[in-house]
């Protein structure tokens, strides 16, 4: 997703992308049509950095409350033919919050639109999560075909299913539908939830962190294999070396924190900085120089624990 391109602050548009109190003032006193353009422009391009972190679905559904708008924009935007190519959550998050917001205030218009779109639409597990909270048992349970059928019968289809109902937000609707009267759907839901229960008995029994028996070498793997699905081991690696790690096996440390894999020499970074290492300073120095990005980042990040008063010192000479 691109950074959103936002309108300058003392204008309308500036004002509600950046939901500001005043924004509100501002649209109610502004013509309906010009406050509806700019309201319509922040639910159909996110005007937020950050939309995981930034709640704004509450203040422009109130907005259309206020200035009892229409949702034809919000409309032609879930049902876009970019719907289709832009698969990314993001598209249609806000507009689908926005909906479901307006479905509590009893707008049916933004039930129907929430109930079509689940039905048809790309990110159609966000919408249903919405549904899940607002909708009444009739509704959810109209839209068990047409879910059950972006799901193929085969082998490969089910699993994904089940992997659906398993790490489904609002259960509510799958719930409802493993007790259809429906015998297909009822089945085939039922099935679903058995498989992800049994899926996750299964990752319970087998877990795939490092164990106390595990090698200095083995933790540097792990935390390397973290790296490579994209995720950042480093932090439980380094309290696993903690748990596994000797004097004799601190050489070894050593040269993974100067030119080690990424996720090798991030976690030796990380460990020798919380042991006050008498060469941490200077092997965090080294990769702020020399490391990736994300390994300068672990390094800042383990300077940053440091209290000694050599790091202090460290710290007034880079300073200097």
């Amino acid at each position: 997703m691109f950074d959103p391109v936002i309108a300058p602050s003392g204008t309308l548009l500036g004002l509600l992308q950046r939901g500001r109190g005043d924004g509100t003032l501002h649209a109610l006193t502004a013509p309906r049509s010009e406050a509806l353009a700019a309201l319509n422009h922040c639910v159909t391009h996110d005007p937020r950095h950050d939309w995981q972190v930034e709640n704004r679905s509450l203040y422009y559904a109130r907005l259309y409350l206020d200035l009892h708008g229409e949702l034809d924009a919000v409309e032609a935007h879930l049902f876009d033919p970019e719907d289709v190519l832009d698969t990314d959550e993001s598209r249609t998050g806000l507009a689908l919050a926005v909906l479901g917001h307006l479905a509590s205030y009893g707008r049916r218009d933004a039930l129907d639109l929430l109930r079509r779109y689940a039905a048809h639409g790309t990110n159609w597990a966000w919408a249903l999560d919405e549904l899940a909270l607002r909708d009444d048992d009739a509704g959810l349970r109209a839209l068990a075909a047409p879910v059950l059928a972006r799901f193929t019968t085969d082998a490969e289809g089910e699993a994904e299913l089940a992997a659906t109902v398993r790490d489904a937000f609002e259960p509510r609707p799958w719930r409802l539908w493993a007790d259809d009267p429906r015998e297909s759907v009822a089945t085939r839901v039922r099935a679903a939830q058995e498989a992800g229960s049994f899926d996750r008995w299964q990752r319970q029994m087998r877990p795939t962190g490092p164990r106390p028996g595990w090698s200095v070498q083995a933790v540097f793997e792990w935390a390397q294999q973290g790296v490579e699905r994209g995720a950042a081991l480093h932090v439980p690696a380094a309290r696993c070396l903690t748990a596994v790690a000797g004097p004799e096996d601190r050489p070894e440390i050593v040269r993974a924190a100067q030119d080690g894999t990424e996720g090798a020499r991030c976690t030796a970074l990380r460990y020798l900085a919380d042991s006050n290492d008498p060469d941490a300073l200077d092997l965090i120095e080294g990769a702020v120089t020399t490391g990736s990005t994300a390994v300068v980042e672990a390094a800042v990040d383990a300077f940053e624990r440091m209290r000694s008063l050599a790091a202090v010192d460290r710290a007034r000479g880079w300073a200097r």
